[in-house]
């Protein structure tokens, strides 16, 4: 009897010991232990129940994971991998360099809804926006104003620096501006790109279809329109597109131009990241940065990429390639967009709903535009010195 109690007590101290050493599943006979040196296999129910439980894991738990995949593996998942600028809700991708045009894409985290605006080209083309000069009289009209009513669904939102032609001259929108759907005539601060001329039997506008090249932009920003004329006629002239009105169309227009323009266009936008919420670009020549177009609302920046980079490129086409200009980078387009975004704005101006804040530093001049019904950031340009 007592044998046998011992025996007893010995066989439960081994499988205890077995337990400990090899886990139930050992002792139970399913699978052996692994011998040493070699990696046991998993079964495929193994693998299922392992596939299941990832699954069903929380959010938080999957993030904690992907957060922990090591960075290299991360970078190489897409081509167009982004980073974060330190204030988290843009994303910059990776540049992009075509002759001595350099873009780097910048995107947004925001979340929408975002607000619709309809836009200066196709609230014309449906009639549903007009621009006059003022009163619809030519003996009303001012160089510095022109008159703009919205009918149609959404409010409109027009950027500074695109083109309108007819009436006594052709002009370019001051500032952003954002007009209400109220059927009403607002007035609009313009700048005159047409100085020889102050004629026309047509009071109405219509769009230039173009966006003012950067240098214009920035002479439009510093509100002198001596200044705008001087860029008007020099960049006439670089092109040879002078004329007896000195009107800026003979550029935006040009045949030749244009040709020149298209491929450069077309390239840049097949190159843009698919993978990204677009919402601005940082552009450099040269590697040289020139300006910085962000938009708080992506449904803008989709509508007026084309315009944008179309610009671009005219300010690109008067500058010979450098061979040995350093490219641009991802990470100091991020860096000056930082620095830029962080200035102290000095004027403050409103245009219709929206209210402009100026900035300004030693390196750039700025820009941000705000709609004063939402109080969402529309628009932040910054062109350099």
């Amino acid at each position: 009897m007592h044998k046998r109690v011992r025996r007893h007590i010995c066989v439960s101290v081994l499988v205890s010991c077995c337990l400990l050493v090899f886990g139930s599943d050992a002792w139970a006979g399913g699978r052996k232990s692994p011998k040493p040196g070699r990696k046991a296999k998993a079964s495929s129910s193994g693998k299922a129940q392992s596939a299941q439980s990832a699954r069903k894991s929380s959010p938080s738990a999957r993030r904690s994971a992907q957060s922990a995949r090591p960075p290299q593996a991360a970078a190489a998942a897409s081509p167009n991998a982004v980073r974060a600028n330190s204030a988290g809700e843009l994303v910059f991708g990776q540049a992009i360099r075509y002759h001595n045009l350099s873009l780097v894409p910048v995107g947004t985290r925001a979340q929408g809804p975002f607000q619709r605006y309809l836009l200066l080209e196709e609230g014309l083309a449906s009639g549903e926006l007009r621009v006059r000069e003022l009163r619809g009289n030519n003996s009303r009209a001012q160089v510095s104003q022109v008159e703009v009513r919205n009918q149609g669904a959404d409010p409109v939102y027009l950027l500074g620096g695109e083109m309108i032609l007819g009436g006594k001259q052709d002009r370019i929108i001051q500032a952003d501006t954002v007009i209400e759907n109220d059927k009403r005539w607002h007035q609009v601060a313009v700048f005159c790109v047409e100085q020889n001329r102050w004629a026309g039997q047509k009071t109405r506008f219509r769009s230039g279809s173009a966006i003012a090249h950067v240098a214009l932009r920035r002479a439009a920003m510093s509100g002198s329109q001596s200044k705008v004329w001087a860029e008007v006629a020099r960049k006439n002239l670089r092109h040879g597109t002078q004329s007896s009105t000195q009107t800026y169309r003979r550029t935006i227009q040009n045949k030749r131009l244009r040709k020149k323009i298209a491929p450069y266009r077309r390239r840049l936008l097949a190159l843009l990241p698919k993978d990204m919420r677009l919402a601005g670009m940082v552009f450099a020549i040269n590697g040289k940065i020139r300006v910085a177009d962000l938009f708080g609302n992506p449904l803008l920046f989709d509508g007026l990429k084309e315009k944008l980079l179309s610009a671009y490129v005219l300010e690109a086409l008067g500058n010979q390639v450098k061979r040995n200009a350093r490219p641009l980078s991802t990470k100091a387009a991020a860096r000056w967009l930082s620095k830029r975004r962080k200035a102290k704005h000095k004027r403050v101006k409103n245009s219709g709903r929206a209210i402009n804040y100026d900035k300004e530093s030693a390196e750039a001049v700025g820009r941000k535009t705000v709609d004063r019904k939402t109080g969402k950031m529309l628009r932040e340009s910054y062109i350099a010195k």
